[in-house]
C-alpha cells in the first residue's frame, strides 16, 4: 500500500504513548495501512459508487458468488443479501466486487481480481469515504437496503468484546500491524466509549478494547460525542 486515505487518530502521538495503552497494539508493531488498495475506486464506476438510494439485490447465481467470496476471504457471514457493485473481464482477468449484508454483524464489500481477494467492512468504508471526501476519487460505500444505517456489526464487535453496551455509533480509526487487526471507537448509548482492535478477516490477532478513559489515561484521544455522528 503506498498511500494512506485515512489517518489513525492516534497518528500523531508517540510511540511511547501507544507501548503505555494496555491491552493494545504497541507503536513498533502497529503501523497505518491504507484503507483499500490502490486501484479499488479506479475499479469501480463512479457513477455506481457515488450513486444515491439503495443497492439493488443481485440475482440468485450472484448471491451464490458473494456468499462464497466472502467465505473465501474469511469473513464471518451468515449471507442476508448481496449486490452486484462491478463485474469486468480485462485480458483475461476477472475483477468483481459484490456488497454483502450479513445476519446480525457488519456488511462487508468483497472484491476478487484474478487470485486477489480484499475484504472492507461498511464501518470502514463509510469512515474512509468521509474521510477521503473532495480529495481524489469517491470511494464506494455500502448501500444495500439492510446495511444502510445499520449498527449490527458494533452490536456484534462490542458483545464479542465482552462489553454490555448497545452502540449507537462508531467510527474506523485504521488498520495493520501484525498479525493485521483494525482498529475502531464505539460510543454507547450509556454515552460510555470505547476502543476496540479486531482481528481483520483470516488473523490471528487478539480482540481487545479499552475504555476512553483508559485511552486518555495512555494519551490516546477518542472522538466521538454522545448525541453526534
Amino acid at each position: 500500500m503506498k498511500t494512506l486515505i485515512l489517518s489513525l487518530v492516534f497518528a500523531g502521538l508517540a510511540s511511547t504513548a501507544m507501548a503505555q495503552a494496555p491491552g493494545l497494539p504497541t507503536g513498533s508493531n502497529y503501523t497505518q495501512r491504507e484503507f483499500t488498495d490502490p486501484n479499488f475506486a479506479n475499479k469501480l464506476n463512479s457513477a455506481e459508487a457515488a450513486g444515491k438510494g439503495f443497492r439493488e439485490s443481485a440475482n440468485p447465481l450472484q448471491q451464490r458468488e458473494a456468499g462464497e467470496l466472502a467465505v473465501e476471504a474469511g469473513v464471518p457471514c451468515t449471507l442476508v443479501d448481496a449486490g452486484l457493485i462491478m463485474s469486468s473481464n480485462r485480458a483475461g482477468v476477472r475483477t468483481v466486487s459484490y456488497e454483502v449484508a450479513c445476519k446480525a454483524d457488519f456488511g462487508w464489500v468483497v472484491t476478487k481480481t484474478d487470485k486477489m481477494l480484499t475484504a472492507y467492512d461498511c464501518v470502514a468504508l463509510a469512515s474512509s469515504a468521509k474521510a477521503q471526501k473532495g480529495h481524489g476519487s469517491k470511494m464506494a460505500t455500502c448501500r444495500l437496503r439492510a446495511n444502510v444505517g445499520s449498527t449490527a456489526g458494533l452490536t456484534a464487535l462490542t458483545k464479542k468484546a465482552g462489553l454490555t453496551c448497545a452502540p449507537t455509533q462508531g467510527a474506523y480509526l485504521g488498520g495493520g500491524g501484525d498479525p493485521p487487526i483494525s482498529r475502531y471507537e464505539v460510543m454507547c448509548d450509556s454515552g460510555s466509549g470505547y476502543v476496540i482492535d479486531a482481528p481483520q478477516p483470516r488473523s490471528k490477532a487478539n480482540l481487545q478494547s479499552m475504555t476512553c478513559a483508559e485511552a486518555k489515561a495512555a494519551g490516546l484521544t477518542c472522538s466521538l460525542k454522545p448525541g453526534k455522528g
